[in-house]
């Protein structure tokens, strides 16, 4: 039986961290975790989920596995947790070669107790293979109801985070959310095995949030919005738009009244994003106007206002858009110009997400031609049945369901190197077979100004030369700074079970499952 840890021990570490009392669910949580249980906490935006994790994680023996949706939020809570002494780390594309493999010693070392990736992250065959051999005592899924199809921000990809905890041979979960349905904490529940008991919620009414609902028009919006900022200029201020077009509208419409306004959405560039959200972080901007690309990851406690200009998707992404308000305990506004004329648009969007049968039948007459493995990359399978990745991504999911295909692995088709030593001083480093193989690794390589790239097809096809230990190798010599490792084009891999099924009876089964969802997803607009 697991040792208890004591409450007055964790309330130390709490202390230590430099906080002086729990918030509500947060030691009921960390005491499941603490004690061999999986957990799921349930707790409104901005009251300290994370903390859990962090916490418990400084008294389990290995490895703290966080999954987090989106970049910012990974980058703040890293910050965050260095800040505090709590020894974390990540592993993204934002990492230089040197910064990551610098990473991945430090887990090696065990000095680092908290890893944070993205769920996309478990695509990489290098990641997989390297976090296998490391003891993970926890894994914890943020903004959990993503695994729910009946949530309002459904990722096919976290669909797999219970195959690979099993993989991994990872004993315990901890699944975070502020927004979740009893029919999505039950997916939770159902997908991880967590126990009810060990399900805590604690409720999302927060007292310093005022909610508003006014009556707008597409031609009296703007006076409403332009009235209500005058009259709160001094407060941070988000302003949520639908389209990105909108959000430089509104933004431009304010530019020349002293409000400081700046607009935020998806198609800007990486740079330009980040520097707009740097200024209102620091509170160089008050304002800004954004698609919701601005969300997750806006840990900024003094926002005293959340405006709706458009409506939101659903009242789970309301809630969960209004709780980045008054984190900070201060009176907060939150205020929705209701316009019926922008529900089209909303519905619009669902509509989009709905393959055609057509674009259905294509992805299953390219299962049907297999005869083992279907191989494919998302960005081309998406050209050739004309759907949009993320409902591609939903189908493929659903004919997993259906015991039509199993996920196998998914790989980089190019590995290429540019050496930081020569190939003879790589090779002299081994002796025997050893010496011979990466003397093969080498001489399948063609080298262009810089870069070296490896013919995979043809070097595996050689004895002792599988897959697993090329990219073993390539993945050694990177880690001991013989060379500098680039990968592209991942492809995926799955197994095709069954390919005796008839074609228009399975096209017309997963269709009916889209018109379902864009049904559900109508009526939560409604």
């Amino acid at each position: 039986m697991k040792n208890m840890i004591p409450m007055s021990t964790i309330e130390q570490t709490l202390h230590a961290l430099g906080f002086s009392s729990f918030r509500a669910g947060q030691a009921e949580t960390i005491r499941a975790i603490v004690n061999g249980h999986s957990a799921a906490a349930i707790f409104p935006t901005g009251s300290g989920k994370s903390l859990c994790y962090q916490i418990a994680a400084l008294h389990l023996p290995g490895l703290t596995l966080v999954v987090s949706p989106l970049l910012a939020l990974i980058q703040d809570q890293i910050e965050f947790m260095r800040s505090k002494g709590i020894a974390a780390g990540q592993i993204d594309s934002t990492l230089s070669r040197e910064a990551e493999r610098q990473t991945i010693e430090a887990i090696k070392s065990r000095s680092i107790k908290i890893l944070m990736i993205s769920v996309e992250r478990f695509k990489n065959e290098r990641f997989r293979n390297f976090i296998a051999q490391i003891p993970v005592s926890l894994l914890v899924v943020d903004e959990a109801h993503c695994i729910s199809e009946w949530g309002h921000n459904f990722r096919p990809d976290y669909l797999k985070l219970p195959v690979y905890q099993k993989r991994l041979n990872i004993p315990q979960v901890l699944l975070l959310t502020a927004t979740a349905t009893p029919k999505v904490v039950a997916d939770m529940q159902r997908a991880f095995g967590i126990r009810p008991e060990h399900v805590i919620k604690t409720g999302f009414y927060r007292p310093n949030l005022h909610i508003t609902v006014l009556e707008a028009t597409g031609s009296n919006k703007k006076a409403l919005l332009q009235n209500w900022l005058a009259s709160h200029k001094q407060r941070p201020t988000i302003i949520y738009v639908t389209l990105q077009k909108t959000a430089e509208e509104v933004a431009l419409l304010f530019k020349d009244k002293g409000l400081g306004v700046e607009f935020y959405h998806a198609g800007m560039k990486h740079e330009e994003r980040e520097a707009v959200q740097i200024r209102f972080m620091r509170g160089e901007t008050n304002t800004i106007v954004a698609t919701i690309a601005f969300g997750m990851g806006i840990d900024k406690a003094d926002i005293g206002a959340i405006i709706h200009y458009d409506l939101p998707k659903s009242i789970e992404n309301y809630s969960q858009e209004i709780g980045r308000a008054g984190r900070n305990g201060g009176q907060a506004d939150c205020v929705v110009l209701a316009a019926g004329d922008n529900v089209n648009i909303l519905k619009n969007f669902v509509y989009g997400d709905t393959p055609e049968y057509t674009g259905i039948m294509k992805v299953l007459s390219e299962i049907k031609q297999v005869e083992n493995n279907w191989e494919f990359t998302w960005y081309q399978l998406s050209n050739l049945s004309n759907i949009r990745q993320l409902p591609l991504k939903t189908l493929v999911t659903y004919l997993e369901m259906a015991g039509i295909i199993v996920p196998a692995y998914s790989y980089f088709a190019e590995y290429q190197f540019a050496n930081v030593l020569s190939n003879s001083d790589i090779i002299s480093k081994f002796t025997g077979e050893r010496q011979d193989f990466v003397r093969k690794i080498f001489s399948y390589s063609t080298k262009a100004v810089k870069w070296s790239a490896i013919d995979m097809a043809t070097l595996t096809t050689q004895p002792g030369c599988n897959r697993e230990r090329v990219v073993a190798a390539l993945e050694y010599f990177s880690q001991q700074g013989y060379i500098a490792l680039e990968t592209r084009q991942s492809t995926e891999v799955y197994h095709v079970e069954h390919r005796d099924f008839d074609m228009d009876t399975l096209a017309q089964q997963m269709y009916q499952l889209f018109v379902t969802k864009e049904a559900n997803e109508i009526a939560r607009i409604d």
